[in-house]
């Protein structure tokens, strides 16, 4: 800790019912080799031992401040409650059923003072309960016009500094960013000119079963189109670019079965070509 004894990243978590995963998540963070940070972690109203797992780490760490919701509020709204409680000049996510690499946390900070961009993210490696199966760069330079397309960060890996985050007022609550919080952030700061990077290097671990692709319904997939649509206009992005309204209506159109078998042949391709490494 330095000297003002604020620390120099806040780490968020929000969890809910993540108790098979919960564990080397936060270890992954507590194990960071950037010493200086703070760890906040929220449990979304969990039903299981979530936060059990959460209060036991908390006894043994002076780094992290816990809390817990009396009902489940949403990603949004307690990350928003987090960002009150963190004291950290930047501002990093972890989500609770990943896994940073150890030196996460000091190479993208590294990569964002050098760059001097008003955030940054990282590639990741994509996993299920047996192997890496697939990796995930992101483009280094970001335009709107790739904005509009789709999100070019994958949003755990994210760190902000803190003055950007709050020049946003944080996430956006509302039943439109339920699914879709991180995409609408995006497209905020990028209305206001303000654009990450990523960093070209694998820093993050995804956890991504063969049924990921339940998490997205009819709902959620309207639900992205409305948060583009708010997006755009923020932007001012030319029509051109409400052309990318197509996809998510497409996928809307997809049934859930035909959408299963896509994923199951998708796995078994990347399931050939990726080598098998044991994570869990």
């Amino acid at each position: 800790m330095r000297e003002d004894k604020k620390p120099l990243v806040s780490v968020l978590m929000s969890v809910y019912n993540a108790e098979p995963t919960l564990p080397k998540a936060i270890e992954s963070i507590l194990n960071q080799t950037e010493e200086d940070f703070e760890f906040v972690i929220c449990d979304d109203g969990s039903s299981d031992r979530s936060w059990d797992i959460i209060s036991g780490y908390s006894a043994g760490s002076e780094k992290i401040q816990a809390f817990r919701n009396e009902k489940n509020l949403g990603l949004a709204a307690s990350l928003n409650h987090c960002l009150r409680l963190a004291s950290g000049e930047y501002i990093a996510r972890q989500d609770a059923d990943d896994i940073s690499s150890p030196d996460r946390l000091e190479k993208t900070l590294a990569y964002l003072r050098k760059n001097d961009c008003p955030y940054a993210g990282c590639g990741v490696c994509i996993f299920d309960d047996t192997s890496i199966w697939s990796k995930r760069m992101f483009p280094e330079v970001i335009t709107k016009h790739m904005i509009a397309q789709y999100n070019p960060f994958f949003h755990p890996t994210m760190i902000f500094k803190r003055a950007i985050i709050a020049s946003a007022n944080g996430y956006r609550v509302a039943k439109e960013t339920r699914r879709t919080e991180d995409y609408d952030l995006v497209m905020r700061l990028a209305a206001e000119g303000m654009i990450g990077k990523n960093l070209q290097e694998c820093l993050y671990y995804v956890y991504e079963p063969a049924d990921a692709y339940r998490k997205h319904t009819f709902q959620t997939r309207w639900y992205e189109i409305c948060v583009r649509i708010y997006g755009l206009r923020k932007m001012k992005a030319p029509l051109r670019d409400y052309i990318y309204l197509m996809k998510p209506m497409i996928l809307c159109a997809i049934p859930r079965c035909f959408m299963r078998i896509l994923k199951q042949w998708q796995w078994e391709i990347k399931a050939k070509i990726c080598s098998l490494h044991k994570l869990w």
